[in-house]
C-alpha cells in the first residue's frame, strides 16, 4: 500500500536561497537548516512533521511566495493505519 495523502508524514524540503529559523512556525514548524556553497547560494532544507498534504501545499505555496527555488520534496516516512 502506497502513501495515504491525508495522514500525518514527515517531509524533507530542499530550496535554493536562504531562511533563517524565524520562518519555522510559519511553516508548519519545520526545522531549519542552511547549507553554505562555497561557489553558489547557500541552500536550505526543511524537515518536518506534516498533518496532511494540504499542509505540504501551503508550505510549498510559502516558499514560492518568498521567491525561492524549489529543488526536491522528499516524502520521508508517514504515519500508516494500521
Amino acid at each position: 500500500m502506497g502513501p495515504q495523502f491525508d495522514l500525518p508524514a514527515i517531509y524533507r524540503i530542499q530550496i535554493k536561497g536562504y531562511l533563517d529559523d524565524s520562518w519555522s512556525d510559519r511553516l508548519g514548524g519545520m526545522e531549519i537548516k542552511v547549507i553554505e556553497q562555497a561557489e553558489d547560494a547557500p541552500e536550505t532544507i526543511l524537515v518536518g512533521w506534516l498533518p496532511d498534504q494540504a499542509a505540504l501545499c501551503g508550505v510549498i505555496n510559502a516558499l514560492y511566495n518568498l521567491n525561492l527555488a524549489l529543488l526536491s520534496v522528499e516524502l520521508i516516512g508517514s504515519q500508516e493505519v494500521q
